[in-house]
């Protein structure tokens, strides 16, 4: 487990051993210089990352198991200059600057700072955009990053992550937590178990050795998902859904509403550690509440059901973050967060395990839960899409044991499990079945950069000692 009182590293870019990192960062200097007429005083980097399972369950309180991905989001700083008097945050405005604006107002309101210093900075990204591999959340963590640094706060990792996740909801966004833990918090060659409650712990987890070693292939469908845009119909409904059917199983089970549905199987298991049997029965009891109804409830049906008025349910759980809904689905969420709650579960298990297990097992057996998680994304949570569905049909048959949207979905990437000696034939056939048939016209660069091998990546880090370069 990573201590929650650890700080982000602050390294010398002359011990970077990463050939390509190296290279971009000396071009940028340079670019930095050439803009401003002085060198930057550090270079602040957050990553971005593949979710290998664990979809849309962080904001119900959930576990999930996220990577960072050598993708990342960089800030050049040079300090010293005027300060910035007044910093606006424009809600739901999907422009890259909200974003840079968001990290840096979280940064300065965290720590009480009326007359920061000022900051000439260069922004650079190789996250895409709208893909799902947290383009958005690591510019967020760069730019707190950044901020933090250039005022000279010692902030742990711990602190810097919770301020960037509730920093990101000045935009619009109600997250839930996975993406800046896992741009923050991650390690070189692990993947990451992330607790958020009742506190948040990262815990790096190794893949099982395998003789042909684990790999992961990141393809995007070319759909952007523009998740501030079309929160109030998507994302944000999403945590509305679940927020209320965590209120309701509450009152059902406990007399009382619950603030999220961890929170629900905390009473029901007694325990704040969360078990496959428990998670298990609440989804066998969700069947018995809502099966009946998989169509949905208007708000006149849940101000009965809740016993609130529509006014109350309004300012309870929509003012905030507002969506626009006719019906509410509290089956299909409930039970997909259940059921993948369960997965990241066994997921993790085998991760932990799976060195005791033969090689086609550990395959067959992580390949299954992607493959169930896809189902339950597209089934149940409503947040696939064509293209993604189509792409995960074509990894499949391609020689995926596990192939799944990543991400809040909608749109944006997938993320395949494959053995590393089928790489190269994997993603031939990738391309030839989805890439050269819906977009034929890619350049080999950007058809480099849609489909791609991922290994887990560090997280985010402070550079320093640029001069020397």
């Amino acid at each position: 487990m990573t201590e929650s009182n650890e700080f982000v590293p602050i390294l010398s870019l002359n011990s970077i051993d990463q050939p390509i990192l190296l290279k971009r960062c000396k071009t940028l200097i340079e670019k930095f210089k050439s803009l401003y007429n002085n060198p930057p005083d550090f270079i602040a980097r957050a990553p971005g990352r593949v979710n290998l399972i664990g979809e849309h369950i962080d904001y119900a309180g959930f576990g999930v198991l996220p990577m960072a991905i050598s993708n990342d989001q960089k800030s050049w700083d040079f300090e010293g200059k005027d300060k910035i008097v007044e910093i606006i945050v424009e809600e739901g405005v999907s422009e890259w600057s909200n974003y840079f604006k968001c990290g840096y107002k979280g940064i300065l309101r965290h720590l009480g700072i009326e007359n920061p210093v000022g900051m000439d900075c260069l922004m650079d990204g190789i996250v895409p955009i709208g893909a799902g591999l947290s383009s958005s959340s690591s510019f967020v963590c760069c730019a707190a990053l950044a901020t933090s640094h250039a005022n000279n706060a010692k902030l742990t990792k711990k602190q810097i992550t919770e301020i960037s996740i509730e920093c990101e909801r000045f935009a619009g966004m109600n997250s839930g937590g996975m993406d800046q833990t896992a741009s923050i918090f991650s390690q070189f060659g692990h993947a990451l178990y992330v607790e958020f409650l009742p506190t948040l712990n990262a815990t790096p987890t190794k893949l099982p050795t395998t003789n042909s070693p684990i790999t992961f292939v990141v393809a995007n469908s070319l759909v952007k998902a523009d998740k501030v845009i079309t929160a109030p119909i998507h994302y944000n409904l999403r945590v509305v859904e679940t927020k209320l059917a965590a209120y309701h199983l509450g009152q059902l089970l406990f007399g009382e509403g619950c603030e999220n549905l961890k929170h629900l199987c905390d009473l029901y298991s007694k325990s704040t550690k969360v078990t496959i049997d428990n998670l298990e029965k609440l989804s066998d009891y969700v069947d018995q509440v809502y099966k009946k109804n998989q169509n949905g409830y208007t708000l006149e049906e849940l101000s009965v059901m809740l016993k609130l008025s529509s006014t109350e349910i309004y300012d309870k759980f929509i003012a905030k973050f507002p969506v626009r809904a006719e019906r509410f689905h509290l089956y299909k969420r409930s039970k997909h967060v259940f059921e993948e709650s369960c997965r990241v579960l066994k997921f993790y298990k085998v991760c932990t395990s799976g060195n005791n297990m033969d090689d086609i097992k550990v395959f067959e057996s992580l390949g299954n839960l992607m493959n169930q998680s896809h189902q339950s994304c597209k089934e149940l949570f409503d947040c696939s899409c064509d293209e993604l569905n189509d792409l995960v049909k074509i990894c499949l048959d391609g020689g995926a044991f596990g192939s799944r949207l990543t991400g809040a979905g909608w749109g944006g990437c997938t993320v395949s499990l494959i053995s590393e000696d089928n790489v190269e034939k994997f993603i031939q056939h990738v391309v030839t079945n989805y890439y050269n048939l819906k977009f034929p016209s890619l350049s080999k660069n950007e058809l480099n950069d849609a489909i791609f091998v991922t290994k887990p990546s560090n997280g985010a880090m402070i550079l320093k000692d640029l001069l020397d370069n």
